[in-house]
C-alpha cells in the first residue's frame, strides 16, 4: 500500500470542464489566499476533492470523460492538506475498479482517472443542483456546505434502518 501511494503522491491530477467551473466558482485563486472574500475554498485541491467525494456519494460518475486540464498540484498536496481525505478517495476509487487483477486494481493512473471521472460527476452534480430554480446560490454560504454534509449523514442513517 505505501508503494501505491508514493505512485499516487508522485502524478499529476487531470480534471475537466465541470471541475473547472466549480473550482472558478468556489476557490479562491491560489495566488491570492490571503484576499478576504465569500469562496468556501481556500485550496484548488479542496474542490477538486469535494467534488470527488459528490460524485462518489451521489453515484455520479461520468466514465471516459474528457479530462484536458492537467492540475497545478500533484496527489501529493491531498495527501499533505488531508491524509485522510487522501486515503478516502483512494480508498473509495479502489473500491470502482471493476477487476480481480490486483495490477489494475493498483494501478495509480487508473485510480486517478477514476477518482477524475467522480469529480467530474460531482461537480456536473452540483452545477445541475445550481441550475434548479430556488437553488442558483446553492453553495454560496458556508452553511450550504454544512447542510450538504447532514443530509447525507441523514440518508446513511435512513438506509441502515
Amino acid at each position: 500500500m505505501e508503494k501505491l501511494i508514493l505512485e499516487l503522491n508522485k502524478r499529476n491530477v487531470h480534471y475537466g470542464n465541470n471541475v473547472t467551473q466549480v473550482r472558478d466558482l468556489f476557490a479562491r485563486k491560489q495566488e491570492s489566499i490571503t484576499k478576504q472574500d465569500d469562496k468556501f475554498f481556500s485550496k484548488y485541491w479542496q474542490v477538486y476533492a469535494w467534488s470527488a467525494i459528490i460524485g462518489f456519494v451521489n453515484n455520479k460518475r461520468i466514465v471516459g470523460a474528457d479530462l484536458p486540464n492537467q492540475s497545478s498540484f500533484q496527489y501529493q498536496m491531498i495527501s499533505n492538506g488531508s491524509d485522510d481525505i487522501a486515503s478516502a478517495l483512494l480508498l473509495m476509487a479502489i473500491g470502482k475498479v471493476e477487476s480481480e487483477n490486483i495490477d489494475e486494481i493498483l494501478n495509480s493512473r487508473k485510480l486517478l482517472t477514476i477518482i477524475s471521472e467522480y469529480a467530474e460527476g460531482g461537480a456536473k452534480h452540483v452545477l445541475e443542483i445550481r441550475q434548479t430554480p430556488g437553488f442558483e446560490r446553492k453553495f454560496n454560504s458556508p452553511d450550504d456546505y454544512f447542510y450538504e454534509v447532514v443530509s447525507r449523514t441523514r440518508k446513511a442513517n435512513k438506509t441502515q434502518m
